[in-house]
């Protein structure tokens, strides 16, 4: 059996099209994959994290939460949230590019070994300089950073700073 592998563009299409079904979807490595409806408690952490997000670096970043990002020609996840570099009015027109994104961050229940294995190399061949997991089967963060997406493990309640943004640390939950 052979898959379709689309790019980008065939994608969009396709979409347009009714053709990918109803629902969310991203596309990954050429890939679609249907993204699961969230759970309460994924639910709960997006808005949580978005919210403190804002309340804390919105004089210094543009906080986008749940909204596609292209990053190679077969490429175009749909993180979590995503901290870019302001001004807002810069995405008024047109979606931000890889260099524009600070910080990714997926919160990972069913998708984590998804988001692992596949996503986070995506972001790192991409040149995002960091990413966050915000791990809710193991109620942990993980955070990979540039240049080597090493990941660094932080209990629930540990306080992280964004690379972006040095000292400001949230104090991360689940």
């Amino acid at each position: 059996m052979v898959k379709h592998r689309f790019t980008v563009e065939d994608y969009h299409k396709a979409y347009a099209a009714g053709a990918l079904g109803q629902g969310r979807v991203e596309l990954l490595n050429g890939e679609v994959y249907h993204i699961s409806p969230m759970g309460y408690r994924h639910r709960y952490c997006v808005t949580a994290l978005t919210q403190m997000l804002v309340e804390t670096f919105s004089e210094r970043t543009v906080v986008m939460p749940q909204c596609s990002l292209i990053i190679a020609p077969d490429s175009e996840p749909e993180p979590d949230l995503m901290l870019l570099k302001p001004p807002l009015s810069t995405y008024k027109d047109r979606d931000p590019y890889p260099q524009d994104v600070l910080l990714v961050i997926e919160v990972s229940d069913t998708t984590l070994a998804q988001d692992r294995s596949l996503k986070v190399p995506l972001y790192a061949q991409a040149g995002i300089p960091e990413v966050w997991i915000v791990n809710l089967l193991e109620e942990k963060l993980e955070v990979y950073r540039a240049p080597d997406y090493q990941p660094l493990y932080f209990e629930k309640g540990t306080a992280v700073a964004p690379q972006a943004f040095g000292e400001d640390g949230l104090e991360w939950w689940v």
